[in-house]
């Protein structure tokens, strides 16, 4: 059965609470941002083809924040605590920028000697724009690379290659000033750093501080507009805004996504968490191959097999809230580390939330990709029984292909040391041992275990019957999504209801809530 369409607005929150992760932002701080960002316009009565570019530039403006990172981080250290100091500053002013990377260097060399960390701030502020150009550089470049995979017009893609420059030719990489800075970029640069300041010194600072750089980082006519009205423009901006506030903001024609174009942006995401680190590149695409032959080997449904391939390519996006600098450290994490790495599937989850569609179900099993059998996993400590058969797919092919992976703490395992290890967590009761069986087989190991039964004894095909059954739908609404004759559907309902036992929608419903085959938007019963 394929896939519904989905709204490309629903793609661009997903990134957008990735971004706010990866920045250390407040929460929905581009969301936020956005819809400030299109209060401005229509007051500065921009026309709806600048609102459009202004909406996305505001969703999308640090899309490309991830390339690089691990040499950012190698410079200054907690590049999550640079981004967010740097959020306080004019980076204009050279005192204050200069200021930020010296307490970031400080940061790193705490408890060295003063003459130690005297030489690191001199060879660290020498060395700044050799090393910070090329990586800001890269941020656009990626940025709007990404934006090309997912669809995006030129225009767009235009303004996102501009997104650290200025009016007054002070921004980063090119030195661009006034009219070559492009409008949209003008503008939600304005909005985004009135709600940074706004929640950072509160309305009143917010208000003198943008007055004070207008003319400097913000054109003076645009600064003019803001402040006239920027009690109104900032109205109930001081907490989360919802899904379908912004999808209410984007211009119209709204941009759909079939199951290929969604095929294309999640992997658009899997890139952009993967390239953060060099021993990442590649990770999740990996994680993605096997789980999807594995859940294929496993005879799951066709919707099974692409949910949880589309979860494996954004399983780790929740990461981003964990600095570079505590994953590049060849030591082990602290106890405060732990438990901030340990929700990133909370993070992971929040971040799909925005998705319709299969979304809901990719957001409930990248929720649960570190989860186990014994409730020995994280973050929620599920248990087997809350677990569906692609969760643990995912679970599996995750801990193998990480497994075989190197990271700064450890060397990575051979494919056959690899294999003994998950295979150990089957023997500790934390992984099924049917979804690791399946991986290894699909990864060319010899497999332990006769090909598993199939799923509560069905065919995919009666599985997806069931689920519709179970859900309400009538022989005709599961005709339709099944793409087949009413007559040919109330057929397979009769062979089903045959199958397992039962003559009634209610007995085939509790039949597949007590084997976990019903799907729901955020949990598998």
């Amino acid at each position: 059965m394929e896939a519904p369409p989905v709204r490309r607005a629903d793609f661009l929150m997903a990134l957008a609470y990735a971004t706010d992760l990866a920045t250390g932002h407040s929460r929905d701080f581009a969301l936020r941002s956005c819809v400030l960002g299109m209060r401005l316009a229509e007051r500065a009565k921009a026309d709806d083809q600048t609102r459009r570019a202004v909406y996305h530039q505001a969703l999308l403006r640090y899309i490309g924040c991830n390339a690089d990172t691990h040499l950012l981080s190698a410079a200054w250290g907690d590049e999550i605590a640079l981004r967010q100091d740097l959020h306080r500053i004019d980076m204009g002013n050279r005192s204050e920028f200069v200021e930020v990377f010296v307490r970031a260097i400080t940061r790193t060399f705490a408890g060295a000697p003063p003459e130690e960390l005297a030489k690191a701030v001199e060879r660290g502020l020498a060395s700044a724009a050799q090393v910070n150009v090329p990586i800001l550089s890269g941020h656009c470049e990626v940025a709007q690379r990404i934006a090309e995979r997912i669809g995006l017009p030129e225009e767009i893609r235009e303004n996102l290659g501009q997104i650290y420059e200025r009016w007054d030719g002070r921004g980063l990489p090119r030195g661009l000033s006034g009219q070559a800075v492009k409008y949209p970029v003008r503008l939600v640069t304005l909005a985004q750093d009135a709600i940074a300041l706004a929640d950072l010194h509160g309305f009143e600072a917010m208000t003198t501080m943008i007055a004070a750089r207008a003319g400097g980082a913000y054109e003076a006519e645009l600064t003019d507009v803001f402040l006239a009205h920027a009690e109104r423009l900032l109205a109930g901006l001081d907490g989360p805004v919802d899904r379908a506030t912004i999808l209410a903001l984007e211009p119209a024609p709204h941009a759909m996504l079939d199951e290929d174009a969604c095929e294309k942006a999640y992997l658009a995401i899997a890139d952009m968490i993967d390239m953060r680190m060099p021993f990442t590149f590649g990770h999740s695409r990996a994680v993605a191959s096997l789980a999807s032959a594995a859940a294929k080997q496993m005879e799951l449904p066709a919707s099974d097999i692409r949910i949880v391939r589309w979860a494996a390519y954004a399983h780790d996006i929740g990461e981003l809230s964990v600095p570079v600098s505590t994953w590049m450290r060849a030591a082990a994490l602290t106890e405060r580390e732990t438990d901030s790495a340990r929700l990133h599937p909370y993070h992971g989850e929040r971040a799909l939330a925005s998705l319709g569609g299969d979304g809901q179900i990719v957001a409930t099993l990248v929720q649960c990709h570190h989860e186990h059998l014994d409730g020995s996993g994280y973050h929620r400590n599920s248990r087997s029984s809350d677990l569906s058969p692609a969760a643990r797919v995912l679970a599996a092919a995750e801990a193998f292909q990480t497994a075989r992976e190197g990271r700064p703490h450890r060397a990575g395992l051979s494919d056959v040391a690899a294999a003994a290890k998950v295979r150990g967590a089957v023997k500790e009761g934390k992984l099924c041992p049917d979804a690791v069986e399946a991986v290894l087989t699909c990864a060319g190991q010899r497999a332990r275990r006769g090909a598993p039964k199939r799923l509560a004894g069905l065919t995919p095909r009666e599985i997806e019957v069931l689920r519709l059954i179970a859900a309400g739908d009538t022989a005709k609404e599961a005709a339709r999504k099944l793409e087949i004759a009413p007559k040919t559907a109330d057929n397979h309902i009769q062979s089903l209801y045959s199958k397992i036992g039962v003559t009634t929608r209610a007995g085939a419903a509790l039949y597949a809530l007590e084997r976990g085959l019903v799907q729901r938007g955020n949990s598998f019963v």
